[in-house]
């Protein structure tokens, strides 16, 4: 039987973790005006340090990861926002801890800790759209969900697309290899050998249901005449009834386009789940046959 990982250790890997994802967080792909930016998969190393150490050490680190950033990168707003940019939603990336031993527990595990990170700042710019900018609760919440998920769900999907590339799973195969313990080892990565199939499969249903639910999601919004007023804030434009800009008429001409966009938004949701779910199942009757 293999020794427990030291507490020493655990920090050193820790450290280690945070320090690769804030030097990444440094290399943004894109900024967006009010905070947030995609980055070449700085919230992977966060997740990594979950899978590896358990989802304390991993929210431990993710919450250190958001202090630093709180140092660098501060954007004021709002003292309830400070706490969910930034410690609290970093700290939501180390929840992957909780899957380290699932079937496809690191792709699990990532997409919990993003979207538990979207939450946090979804939550945090309600309380900006809402209270500072003051454009009402509806309005709020459309506003904050558009933006944050532009930022965040883009560098999910890449990321998710890298970790499950056959290279990409070897070497965080191997470098698990060297960090945990050999017990550990072996219960995270039996459960974590999908085949090169599998791991498309699930990608591709994951893509597929987020672009799905994406698009049915804009679209909903888009049409929605009181949601129009959302973009008057983004845009600039003046975008109420009283006197419609060309993006509004825009909106009606197209209104057939759109109804159809939202069709294949459906379809896609509906395929990607699907894939989803087959590939899971067919993973857990693959893991009990190896028993």
């Amino acid at each position: 039987m293999s020794k427990p990982m030291t507490h020493a250790k655990k920090l050193t890997v820790a450290a280690m973790c945070i320090a690769l994802a804030f030097m990444l967080n440094q290399v943004a792909l894109f900024r967006m005006p009010q905070g947030g930016s995609i980055t070449p998969a700085s919230m992977l190393f966060i997740a990594l340090a979950g899978y590896w150490l358990g989802p304390v050490y991993g929210i431990m680190a993710g919450i250190a990861k958001g202090l630093l950033d709180l140092t660098t990168g501060f954007i004021p707003m709002h003292i309830v926002s400070i706490l969910l940019d930034y410690p609290l939603a970093f700290g939501m990336l180390g929840l992957a801890g909780f899957f380290r031993k699932m079937n496809y527990g690191l792709q699990i595990g990532y997409i919990v800790g993003a979207l538990g990170r979207l939450i946090m700042v979804f939550l945090s710019g309600m309380i900006f759209w809402i209270d500072i900018v003051e454009i009402g609760l509806i309005a709020g919440i459309s506003a904050s969900f558009v933006y944050n998920m532009t930022y965040i769900i883009p560098e999910m999907i890449v990321t998710l697309v890298i970790i499950s590339l056959p290279a990409m799973r070897h070497a965080i195969d191997t470098v698990t290899k060297g960090v945990v313990p050999h017990d550990d080892y072996v219960a995270i990565t039996r459960r974590n050998r999908a085949s090169i199939s599998a791991g498309a499969r699930l990608v591709t249903g994951t893509i597929m249901a987020t672009l799905g639910g994406l698009a049915f999601i804009m679209v909903a919004h888009i049409t929605r005449l009181e949601s129009l007023s959302i973009m008057q804030y983004v845009t600039g434009a003046d975008l109420f009834i009283a006197a419609p800009s060309r993006l509004y008429r825009m909106v009606e001409r197209n209104t057939g386009h759109l109804a159809g966009l939202q069709v294949v938004g459906v379809l896609f949701l509906a395929i990607g789940v699907a894939l989803l779910f087959s590939t899971l199942v067919k993973g857990e009757e693959t893991l009990h046959e190896c028993k």
